[in-house]
C-alpha cells in the first residue's frame, strides 16, 4: 500500500512554493469554492493556485525531473510557446487520419449535439491520495507546467506542449490549469463557450490534445461538444 504522506513531501519539496493540504473529505462544491478563492487570492498576490493529487505516478514524476530542476524551468520558461493552436490542428489532423485508415471513413466520428448532456460545473475529487493546492509563483497560468513537468509518455502532450496549448486557451477562454494528478487533467474555464460552432471547435482540439475523452469516453464529438457548452471544467486523461 502506497505511503501517500512521503509522495506528499517528496512533491513539496521538489515544487519548491507554498502549500496548503485540503481535507480529504470536501466534497467537489467545496473543492472548487477553494479553488476558485485562492485564485482570486492569487491575481492579487503573485501567484497561480493548482491543486495536486499527491499519488505515486505524480510523485515519480517529479521525482525524476527533480534532477537539475531550476535549468529545466529556465528552459521552459524561455522557450517561444505561441505554436498552441497549430499543434492542436495538426493532433486533430493525425487523429483524424487514424481513424480513417482503421474504419475506412470518419462518418461515426462526429455523431449529433445532445441537449441532454449536462455541464461539468465543479472539480470533483476521484482520488484517495492526499490533496494540496500550491501557490505557483507566477500569474502566467500556463507556466504552472514548468514546475509540475507533467506529461510526454504515451499520447500525452510534454510540458513544453501543454504549455502551449494551455497558453492558447487561456487567451481564448481564460482556461487555467486547475487540478494535476499523474494522469489526469483539469481545467477550469472562466469563460466557456456558448454556442455549438464554438463548442465543436472545442470539441475537435480538446480531440486532438486528448483521444482518450473521446475514444475510452464521449465516444464522438458532437456529444462532447455538447458537453462542453457552458462546461466550467474541462476533464482529460490519459492511459
Amino acid at each position: 500500500m502506497s505511503n501517500f504522506s512521503e509522495n506528499l513531501a517528496m512533491i513539496v519539496k521538489n515544487i519548491g512554493c507554498d502549500y496548503e493540504k485540503i481535507d480529504k473529505s470536501y466534497s467537489g462544491e467545496q473543492i472548487t469554492e477553494l479553488y476558485l478563492k485562492e485564485y482570486e487570492k492569487g491575481r492579487k498576490y503573485g501567484y497561480t493556485p493548482v491543486i495536486l493529487s499527491c499519488d505515486d505516478s505524480l510523485a515519480e514524476i517529479l521525482e525524476i525531473n527533480s534532477e537539475d530542476i531550476d535549468a529545466y524551468r529556465n528552459k521552459l520558461l524561455s522557450m517561444n510557446l505561441d505554436y498552441g493552436r497549430e499543434f492542436l490542428r495538426n493532433r486533430f489532423k493525425k487523429q483524424v487520419k487514424a481513424v480513417k485508415k482503421y474504419f475506412g471513413s470518419t462518418a461515426s466520428l462526429y455523431g449529433d449535439f445532445d441537449d441532454t448532456i449536462k455541464s461539468q460545473m465543479i472539480l470533483e475529487n476521484s482520488s484517495s491520495a492526499d490533496l494540496i493546492i500550491a501557490k505557483i509563483p507566477t500569474l502566467n497560468v500556463w507556466e504552472i507546467f514548468a514546475w509540475i513537468p507533467f506529461g510526454g509518455w504515451n499520447e500525452c502532450p510534454d510540458a513544453e506542449d501543454m504549455m502551449a496549448v494551455c497558453k492558447y486557451w487561456y487567451e481564448l477562454h481564460k482556461a487555467v490549469p486547475a487540478v494535476i494528478s499523474g494522469d489526469t487533467l483539469d481545467l477550469y474555464c472562466f469563460e466557456p463557450v456558448g454556442n455549438k460552432s464554438d463548442a465543436l471547435k472545442l470539441a475537435e482540439e480538446q480531440y486532438g490534445f486528448c483521444n482518450d475523452i473521446i475514444e475510452q469516453g464521449m465516444q464522438e464529438i458532437k456529444p462532447l461538444a455538447s458537453l462542453l457548452m457552458n462546461s466550467k471544467v474541462w476533464s482529460f486523461w490519459w492511459d
